[in-house]
């Protein structure tokens, strides 16, 4: 697994670097001593965990946890203070292990354990993350799905875009293969929906696509969405903490499918831009 370590006092992080040193199945990426040396690190690198102390001078651990996980989701976070008064805040933003100082390597190996179980379950072939923001990709395991064939993709990422809406095969058409008449089209279309089906189906995937009656449609509950969080936090009005603000900022510079060169999901990202936008303009005044 590889993990990092946030704490302002030297001394600690160097005894936390001698004892994880022990643990093969750790790799310790990176000692820092604020948040913003993390959170810096973190825009380039992948991260499995991270051990976080919590009073540190400018953001304390806590503030820093809600930024990682901002950043990413699946990330693991331990605390390691020597105050226990945090702890029912620690596991209120799911703290996976809360230790107090100082550390030992009976109380490190418990929670290497917990790690490693974790990781296990996050990895588990079932678990599907869409990414909208930016290219259009599915991640299985925190691993890119490959794909043969660009158009399923499309298909795909048109039946995510519709967010559960059942769908006709002639509006998927009409949208994927614009520029065809009605039966290359058609033809196009089953040929693509079988080599979509014959992709999900490689991967596990099979239950989050489900057609009744020539009407097709993603199954929104077997899958989180970076898009779909994104617009409940708007419509919920709910981008009111820094650490939202910034998570907006960060995928408004991405843009929705941006990457991917959909012309049918044009409309929904100028949209998306507008709204965070305005949000952005009223969180300035």
């Amino acid at each position: 697994m590889k993990i990092a370590a946030v704490d302002d006092e030297k001394h600690a992080l160097e005894r936390f670097e001698r004892m994880v040193s022990e643990i093969p199945e750790l790799e310790l990426c990176g000692l820092f001593e604020t948040g913003e040396e993390l959170l810096e690190y973190l825009k380039g690198n992948a991260l499995d965990a991270v051990f976080l102390d919590i009073e540190m001078p400018g953001a304390n651990g806590l503030q820093l946890s809600e930024q990682i996980q901002n950043l990413n989701e699946n990330i693991d976070i331990v605390f390691v203070t020597a105050f226990n008064q945090y702890a029912i805040e620690a596991f209120e933003v799911q703290a996976i292990d809360y230790i107090l100082k100082p550390l030992t390597d009976e109380r490190l190996g418990k929670t290497v354990s917990r790690l490693l179980k974790s990781s296990k379950t996050a990895n588990a072939p079932g678990k599907l993350f869409v990414q909208c923001f930016g290219g259009f990709e599915v991640f299985v395991g925190g691993e890119a799905l490959t794909w043969k064939n660009s158009k399923a993709k499309e298909v795909l990422a048109f039946l995510i875009h519709k967010k559960g809406v059942p769908v006709s095969w002639e509006k998927i058409a009409d949208a994927v293969w614009p520029d065809f008449n009605s039966e290359k089209a058609q033809t196009n279309f089953h040929a693509t929906t079988y080599l979509l089906r014959k992709r999900l189906a490689e991967a596990g995937l099979s239950h989050i696509l489900e057609s009744v009656r020539g009407n097709y449609r993603v199954v929104t509950n077997k899958f989180d969405c970076d898009a779909y969080k994104l617009e409940e936090m708007i419509y919920k009005n709910q981008m009111n903490r820094k650490e939202d603000i910034r998570l907006l900022e960060q995928l408004l510079e991405k843009g929705y499918m941006e990457g991917s060169g959909y012309a049918w999901a044009y409309p929904k990202a100028a949209e998306l831009e507008d709204m965070c936008r305005k949000i952005l303009t009223g969180q300035k005044k």
